[in-house]
This record gives structure tokens, C-alpha cells and sequence, in this order.
């Protein structure tokens, strides 16, 4: 049978003795590397659900190009499986534009844009509209 450690100054010892996980402590500081990481991730997950999250990921300017392509692009493990963009949430960026290759993504029933900064919606949002 294995003892714990007990609770109080002993644990408290071995705490210090333990390294600093900096990775740990930088985890949700932003940047363009977290940044770009999260969208990827994004991505992926949209490949297995179709749902394309992208809500309060510091997006600042137009909208990445490579959301209108993701049809094109292979974000699954196998490209024959993958999803296509059903729903698209960039709420709560700061967002200036879509591009008007939103069209692409022609599955794409919903497309949820509150707080951004964006003054007009590009006429492609709006096609195949019943």
C-alpha cells in the first residue's frame, strides 16, 4: 500500500521543489501564436461537426482567407470525411469586412457576426436565400 503525502507543511515543501510550468502560466495570454492555434483547432473541430466557431478569438480586420477556403482545404484525417461549414460564428472580434468568397461556402446556413465592427455585409452573405 502506498502513503500519501500528508496535507500541510510538508506538501507545501515539495511544492517548491517542484519546477515552474511556464507553459502552464502562459496558457490564454493571446498573441499571434495562440491566436493561430486556436483557429486551427477550429478548424479542426469544424471538419468533424460542421459548426465553425470562431467567436472571441481576437480577429481583427478582414476575415481570414482561409475560412472562405476551408471547403478546399483537408482538416481532417481523412478529407472524404470531413464536414462542410453548416454554421459560422465570428461574434464578438473586431471585425471590419467579409470577403465576398464567403460564398464558397455554400452550405453554410448561419452566420452569426454580432459584436464586430463591421458596417455591410458583402451580397454573397445573401445568396440562396429562399
Amino acid at each position: 500500500m502506498c502513503a500519501l503525502p500528508s496535507t500541510g507543511p510538508r506538501l507545501g515543501a515539495m511544492a517548491n521543489r517542484l519546477p515552474r510550468n511556464d507553459n502552464f502560466f502562459k496558457q490564454g495570454r493571446g498573441g499571434p501564436a495562440d491566436s493561430e492555434a486556436k483557429v486551427k483547432r477550429a478548424f479542426q473541430r469544424c471538419a468533424e461537426n460542421g459548426v465553425l466557431n470562431l467567436s472571441e478569438q481576437n480577429l481583427s480586420g478582414d476575415l481570414p482567407p482561409s475560412v472562405c477556403g476551408f471547403q478546399e482545404a483537408a482538416w481532417s484525417e481523412n478529407w472524404w470525411e470531413q464536414c462542410p461549414v453548416t454554421k459560422l460564428d465570428i461574434s464578438h472580434n473586431a471585425l471590419e469586412r467579409i470577403p465576398p468568397e464567403i460564398g464558397r461556402l455554400v452550405e453554410c446556413a448561419s452566420i452569426v457576426a454580432m459584436s464586430n465592427k463591421m458596417t455591410h455585409l458583402p451580397d454573397e452573405v445573401f445568396t440562396g436565400l429562399p
